[in-house]
């Protein structure tokens, strides 16, 4: 079974904007922003929904995260980690 480190505390990404080189704000997981019922599924489950099939297939779980100075966002595929 995989997991993703940044989901379970094992590691952190740090993110510079591209526009402005301000230290970009981890928002969490791509997916939790789609859906007030999404934090009820299945981890594995979560990651259909996206639509991006290689998350799935390269085993990595896409963040985002967002500037608070410019207002840049970015998705941040994040490779997992054999559990």
């Amino acid at each position: 079974m995989y997991v993703c480190p940044v989901c379970n505390g094992l590691t952190a990404v740090t993110q510079t904007c591209p526009k402005c080189q301000h230290s970009m704000d981890h928002q969490g997981r791509l997916v939790d922003f789609m859906g007030d019922y999404i934090a009820y599924l299945e981890y594995e489950g979560t990651k259909l929904i996206d639509g991006d099939e290689e998350s799935t297939n390269q085993h990595t779980c896409v963040h985002l995260y967002a500037c608070p100075s410019c207002g840049e966002e970015l998705d941040i595929s994040i490779k997992e980690v054999r559990e």
